[in-house]
Formats: C-alpha cells, sequence, structure tokens
C-alpha cells in the first residue's frame, strides 16, 4: 500500500478529492495518473476503482491527521505566547501609566476592563496585544466609547481615551526584565 506519510500535502490533496471520473482538468487528470501509477506498482488484488476509492480514504485521513497535528501545534505556541504576555503585563503592571481609574487590570487574561459611570456597560480591552510594543518603550491609545446599555449603534455618551505606556520608558523596562 502506499505509505502517506512519505506523499506531499499536494498530492495528498489531489487523491483526496473528488472529481468525476469524466473530468478533464489539471487536478483529475494528475489524480488519475496517480492512481493508475500506483496501481501498476503495487498490483493489489482489486479492482482499479476499489484501489483508487482506498487512495482517497487514506489520503483524506493522513491530511485529517495532518491539519489535526498543525492546529494542536499552533494552539500550544499560542497559548504558551498568552502566557508570555501576561506574564509581562504582570511584571510590568506597577508601571504602566495610562490605567488609573476607571480602568481596572485583570492580570489572568491580561485585559483592561472600563465600566461606563453612567449606564454601567462593560468594555474590556486586550492589553496582550500590545504589550511587547509598550515594553520596548511605545506607548498605546486606547479609546473606549459607550451608546447605552445593550445598544449596539446610536450616539455616545460617555467615553475615555488613555495613553498607556511605561512611566520612564524603555530605561524601566529594560531593569525589570533583566531580573528575571
Amino acid at each position: 500500500m502506499v505509505d502517506f506519510r512519505r506523499l506531499s500535502e499536494h498530492h495528498l490533496r489531489r487523491l483526496a478529492a473528488d472529481y468525476p471520473e469524466s473530468a478533464s482538468y489539471p487536478g483529475a487528470l494528475e489524480r488519475k495518473i496517480l492512481v493508475i501509477w500506483n496501481f501498476l506498482n503495487e498490483k493489489p488484488p482489486c479492482t482499479i476503482e476499489e484501489y483508487s476509492m482506498s487512495l482517497k480514504e487514506g489520503a483524506r485521513k493522513e491530511l485529517e491527521r495532518r491539519l489535526e497535528e498543525e492546529r494542536r501545534r499552533r494552539a500550544e505556541l499560542e497559548a504558551k505566547e498568552a502566557k508570555r504576555r501576561t506574564v509581562l503585563i504582570k511584571k510590568l503592571k506597577r508601571w504602566l501609566v495610562g490605567i488609573e481609574e476607571p480602568i481596572t487590570v485583570i492580570e489572568e487574561t491580561g485585559h483592561l476592563e472600563w465600566k461606563c459611570p453612567v449606564c454601567g456597560n462593560k468594555a474590556k480591552f486586550d492589553l496582550k496585544e500590545h504589550i511587547d510594543s509598550i515594553a520596548k518603550g511605545g506607548s498605546t491609545i486606547l479609546t473606549w466609547s459607550c451608546s447605552g446599555k445593550d445598544v449596539v449603534e446610536g450616539p455616545p455618551h460617555w467615553g475615555l481615551t488613555r495613553e498607556v505606556r511605561l512611566a520612564q520608558g524603555e530605561e524601566i523596562s529594560r531593569k525589570i526584565l533583566e531580573r528575571e
């Protein structure tokens, strides 16, 4: 049987594709050639149609396995990066300027939360997206506005704009991060 692990993703996609029998476009022709080539090399006891179906199923399973492996790897990398950024927020929290009242920092998630004093709506801002540039001495402008309780559209009745940065820029960041 064909060793699907050795095939490229391109060939796997061609083998797993559902092309009509009479199709004459490049992908369908390539699939037919791959099936015939492997059929002649292996000389299986089944018909070429059965062999084609088994190749299609095998290629589909291998593609699914590869995609699941890639998704798992990406999720692990994203989780590590989110954890690193959350730890960085915790370290730099005392030296961040612009997160004073009425903004609160949720340390577990790295979000900034603002509660509208008029209607009580809560808005969150993910500081993790900007913490790397802030740690290097940059700044981020945060703008929140509220149009009312459970209102999606409409004029804002309350707004807040803040610049979030380190108190002494890059110098303090370097001192904090070198302590690790």
